[in-house]
C-alpha cells in the first residue's frame, strides 16, 4: 500500500504519539512515501508492532479481521492495539471481526464488541487483517495480551482483493457473537449436524455424550456396542461414574440400553456386567439398522454393526432438536415393546424358542403371497420401492390394479419411491379406466434412489410383512428379477420395518417442508429488498421536494432581510404568491410523507405479533355516514381534480347502516379503497360505492352486474363494494393482491391493501377483489359484522 506522509502526520500523529508515550521501548519509523506495490515481512517487536499500528492509522472507513482465540486478548489487552481501536471508534471506522469465542476469551470478546461487529467461527487458525488497500498477517500470537514479533505486510492490489473475497466467504458462514455468547453462558450446544470419520474425534464424541449427560442417556445398539465400551476401561468407567452420580442424585437420569441378546453365553456374560453397574437393559427382536446414543442435547449414530466391539469408522453427530426428538420417539417405542434383559436371559436359560420368520425361495409362490396379502389388507398398505424397474415389474403383475380396488374411505396407501412421477402416471392410467379417477387415499412420496436397499418392502395392516430381494434389477419379469423373499407376521419384526418406513416418511416430509420454507424465504427476501428500495425512493421524493422549496423560501427571506425596503403592492403580491405556491407544495409532500410513515408504522405493529398492536376502540357507527364524511372531508379535492362522478348506492332496507367499528381505522379502510379507485380511474370516470346486506349471491344496479360468491359468510354482515372504470387488476397479482409489497402501479410501496386487509380482518370482516366482467375496471368488496337495526331501535 502506498502511504502519504503528510496525510499520515495529520490523521494519526496524535494517536501514535500517545502510544509512544505508553510504550517508550518501541521506536517507530516514519513511513516513507512510496508509490510502488510491495510485500514484506517485519521482524522483531519494534518493526512488527510499529508497522501494524501505522497500518491501523491509515484505515479510512472499514477493515476486516480474522483472528484465532487469542486475538481478542491481543486486541483489548495490548495497550497500543487498544488505543488503535479507540482511534477507529473516534473516526467511525467500521470493523468486522471473526474469531473463535470460547469460555476463556469471553470477557475480551464482550469488550471487543464495543468497537467491532463480532462473529464466531470454530477452530480459527492464524491472524490477518485487510483494509481498503493494505493487508497484514501473523501466523500465531504468543500468549494472551502480548505484542507480536513478526508480521507479513502487503499493499499488492491482487493480494488485498483476494483476502477481501476470502473474508466475505468466512463472514457469511460465521455465527453472530450474541448467539455464541448465549450458548456459552447458558450451557447450550451449537445446533449442528456433522459426519465424523476421525477415530480421535469419534472417541471424544462418545466420551462427551457420557460425561455431559444430566437428564439420562438412551442407547440402542447391537451387542458390539457393549463389547466396545467394556473393552475400553476408560469408557466403561465413565458409565460407572455417570450411574454413581445418578444414585447420589447429582444427575436426573441414568442409562437405558436397548439391544438384541442372542442365545450365546458370551452375550449373556457381557450384559450381566452392565446390569451389575446399574444400567437398565431391554431386549428387542426388532432392533433398527442404526446404532445410536441419545441425550437431551446430543445424538450420534452409525449404521455399522460394530462386530466384536469394533469402533465405528463413521458417526453421524447432531444437536438438531428435530433429530433428537425423532430418535427419542423411536427409542421410546422400542423400549415400550421390549422385554427386560433379565427376562430374556431367563428365556435363554430355560430354552424358550424365539419367533422366527419364513424364507420363500420359489418366485411363483412369492408372487402369489405378494398379491394375496394386498387383497387381504383391511386398513393400510405401506410399500418401499428401491428402483424404477421394480415399480414397472410390480405394475405388470397387477399391483396398481389391486391398489385401485382399495380406493375406499378409511383406507390408507403410502408409497415411498425414487420415481414418484412414474408411480403417479401408472396409478392415473389405472384409475382413468373408471369414471371415478380419484386417488385421495394414496400418497406417494419421493426418496433418493437406494443403493444399499435392494428389496421391495411391503407392509399390510402392520400385521404382515414381505421383503422381496432383488437379485437382478435389469430383468423385466418379477420371477426372473427376485431372489429370496422373507415373509413375517412377527410383531417385533414388523415394528422394526414399520419404524424404518415411518423414519423415511417423516424425513421426506421434513425435506419437503424445508424446500417450501426455503422458497418462501427467498421470495420474502426478494420482496423485502424491493420494498426497501421502493420505500427509500418514496421517502426521498417528498423529502427532496420539501427541502427544495424551503431553500427557495430561505433565499426569498434572506433577500428581504438584506434589502429592507418598501415594496410596491405588486411586488408584495408576487412574493406572497410564490410563498403560497411553495407552502402548498411543502404541505402536499409533508402529507405524502406522513401517509408513508403511518403505513410503515402500521405494518410494524401488525408484524410485531403483540396482541394489542392493533387495539381497536369500537363504537356504534353509521357506515353510510362515515363513507359520505370521508368523501367530503378527505377525498373531495382529488375527485374534483379528475372530474370523477361518485355514486353512493345504499341497498340496505333503511337509510342508516350500523356497525361496531373503530372510527379512525374504519376511515382508513374507506380512504384506502376509494383513493385506490380514484388513482386508477381516468378523467371523467365513474366510481360506484354500493352498500348492501349479504342476502344475495349477486346484485344488479343500472344494468351493471357485480357477481361474487359469499363462501361461508355470515348473513349478519354488511358488504361494501367499490367499483371503478380504470385499467383493472393485473391477473398476475390477483392471488397475492392483499400481501405485503404487492402493487399494480409504478409508484407506491404496496402496503396500502395489505394494511386494509389486516384492519378489515381485525374488525371480524373479509375483503376481496375482482375484475369487472362486462366492463373495464375492478371492484373491491369488504364485509363488516352488522348490528341489527331492530335491536338498536329498542335500545
Amino acid at each position: 500500500m502506498t502511504s502519504d506522509s503528510d496525510s499520515f502526520d495529520k490523521n494519526s500523529s496524535s494517536s501514535i504519539s500517545n502510544i509512544n508515550r505508553s510504550r517508550s521501548d518501541i521506536n517507530y519509523v516514519k513511513p516513507v512515501k512510496d508509490e510502488s506495490e510491495n510485500t514484506e515481512v517485519w521482524h522483531g517487536q519494534d518493526m512488527a508492532m510499529g508497522g501494524l499500528l501505522r497500518t491501523m492509522s491509515r484505515v479510512k472507513s472499514a477493515a476486516d479481521i480474522v483472528g484465532d482465540s487469542l486475538s481478542p486478548s491481543f486486541s483489548m489487552g495490548v495497550e497500543q492495539i487498544r488505543s488503535g481501536y479507540d482511534d477507529f471508534k473516534r473516526r467511525n471506522v467500521k470493523i468486522r471481526f471473526i474469531t473463535e469465542i470460547t469460555k476463556d476469551n469471553l470477557s475480551y470478546c464482550k469488550e471487543l464488541m464495543h468497537y467491532v461487529e463480532l462473529r464466531h467461527m470454530e477452530a480459527v487458525r492464524g491472524n490477518m487483517a485487510v483494509s481498503e488497500t493494505e493487508y497484514v498477517a501473523t501466523a500465531n500470537l504468543d500468549g494472551e495480551a502480548k505484542p507480536i514479533i513478526q508480521t507479513i505486510y502487503s499493499n499488492v492490489k491482487a493480494i488485498v482483493e483476494q483476502h477481501k473475497y476470502f473474508f466475505d466467504n468466512l463472514w457469511k458462514k460465521a455465527t453472530p457473537a450474541e448467539q455464541r455468547i448465549m450458548e456459552i453462558e447458558q450451557g447450550l450446544l451449537p445446533v449442528e449436524t456433522k459426519v465424523f470419520d476421525s477415530p480421535e474425534e469419534i472417541y471424544k464424541l462418545i466420551e462427551d455424550i457420557i460425561d455431559n449427560s444430566t437428564n439420562g442417556l438412551s442407547n440402542c445398539s447391537t451387542i458390539g456396542g457393549f463389547q466396545m465400551i467394556y473393552e475400553d476401561k476408560k469408557l466403561f468407567h465413565s458409565y460407572s461414574k455417570l450411574l454413581s452420580k445418578y444414585k447420589e442424585g447429582k444427575v436426573k437420569g441414568g442409562v437405558r440400553w436397548i439391544t438384541y441378546i442372542e442365545d450365546k453365553n458370551e452375550h449373556v456374560d457381557i450384559i450381566n456386567k452392565f446390569l451389575n453397574i446399574g444400567i437398565e437393559i431391554k431386549h428387542t427382536s426388532s432392533l433398527p439398522p442404526m446404532n445410536f446414543a441419545l441425550s437431551d442435547k446430543q445424538f450420534h449414530g452409525t449404521i455399522e454393526k460394530m462386530d466384536n466391539g469394533k469402533m465405528s469408522k463413521n458417526i453421524l453427530y447432531s444437536t438438531e432438536p428435530l433429530y433428537i426428538k425423532h430418535f427419542k420417539t423411536i427409542f421410546e417405542e422400542l423400549w415400550k415393546e421390549g422385554i427386560s434383559a433379565q427376562q430374556r436371559i431367563r428365556h435363554i436359560k430355560t430354552g424358550i424358542a424365539a419367533v422366527t420368520t419364513k424364507v420363500i425361495e420359489n418366485p411363483i409362490q412369492s408372487k402369489n403371497i405378494f398379491l394375496q396379502i394386498i387383497e387381504e389388507a383391511q386398513e393400510e398398505i405401506m410399500v418401499i420401492f428401491p428402483s424404477l424397474n421394480s415399480i414397472k415389474r410390480q405394475s405388470k403383475i397387477g399391483l396398481f390394479n389391486l391398489l385401485k380396488l382399495k380406493n375406499q374411505q378409511n383406507f390408507r396407501i403410502r408409497i415411498l419411491s425414487p420415481m414418484i412421477d412414474i408411480v403417479k402416471e401408472i396409478l392415473l392410467l389405472e384409475y382413468s379406466k373408471e369414471s371415478n379417477n380419484r386417488i385421495d387415499n394414496i400418497v406417494v412420496r419421493e426418496i433418493p434412489r437406494q443403493q444399499t436397499i435392494r428389496s421391495t418392502i411391503l407392509m399390510v395392516d402392520k400385521k404382515q410383512m414381505l421383503s422381496i430381494e432383488v437379485k437382478d434389477d435389469n430383468k423385466e419379469t418379477f420371477e426372473e428379477a427376485i431372489g429370496l423373499v422373507t415373509y413375517s407376521t412377527s410383531h417385533p419384526t414388523l415394528v422394526s420395518y414399520v419404524s424404518i418406513f415411518e423414519t423415511l416418511w417423516i424425513q421426506t416430509e421434513m425435506f419437503e417442508n424445508i424446500r417450501i420454507a426455503n422458497e418462501k424465504l427467498i421470495e420474502s427476501e426478494e420482496l423485502e429488498r424491493e420494498f426497501i428500495n421502493t420505500a427509500a425512493h418514496e421517502l426521498r421524493t417528498p423529502t427532496q421536494a420539501i427541502m427544495g422549496y424551503t431553500e427557495l423560501d430561505k433565499e426569498i427571506f434572506d433577500d428581504l432581510l438584506k434589502n429592507p425596503k418598501i415594496m410596491s403592492d405588486e411586488e408584495s403580491r408576487r412574493i406572497i404568491q410564490h410563498l403560497l405556491k411553495h407552502f402548498d407544495a411543502i404541505s402536499r409532500n409533508a402529507s405524502r410523507l406522513d401517509d408513508l410513515i403511518s403505513n410503515l408504522l402500521d405494518v410494524a405493529r401488525i408484524e410485531s405479533n403483540r396482541n394489542n398492536s392493533l387495539m381497536l376502540h369500537k363504537e356504534k357507527l353509521d357506515l353510510v355516514n362515515e363513507i359520505d364524511e370521508s368523501i367530503k372531508t378527505q377525498l373531495d379535492q382529488k375527485i374534483k381534480n379528475k372530474k370523477i362522478k361518485v355514486n353512493i348506492i345504499n341497498q340496505t332496507l333503511k337509510g342508516q347502516c350500523w356497525v361496531f367499528a373503530d372510527r379512525t381505522r374504519l376511515n382508513q379502510i374507506i380512504n384506502n379503497l376509494i383513493n385506490n379507485a380514484i388513482k386508477f380511474s381516468p378523467v371523467n370516470g365513474i366510481i360506484d360505492i354500493v352498500i348492501r346486506n349479504n342476502d344475495h349471491h349477486y346484485y344488479k344496479e343500472d344494468s351493471k352486474e357485480i357477481d361474487r360468491e359469499i363462501r361461508g359468510s355470515n348473513k349478519s354482515e354488511i358488504l361494501v363494494g367499490i367499483s371503478d372504470v380504470g385499467k383493472g387488476i393485473s391477473p398476475q397479482i390477483i392471488p397475492r393482491l392483499f400481501h405485503k409489497f404487492i402493487t399494480d402501479s409504478d409508484a407506491g410501496t404496496g402496503l396500502g391493501l395489505y394494511i386494509t386487509r389486516k384492519l378489515v380482518e381485525a374488525h371480524g370482516g373479509n375483503i376481496w377483489a375482482f375484475n369487472n366482467k362486462d366492463r373495464v375496471g375492478s371492484t373491491f368488496v369488504f364485509s363488516l359484522p352488522k348490528v341489527d337495526n331492530d335491536i338498536l331501535d329498542k335500545k
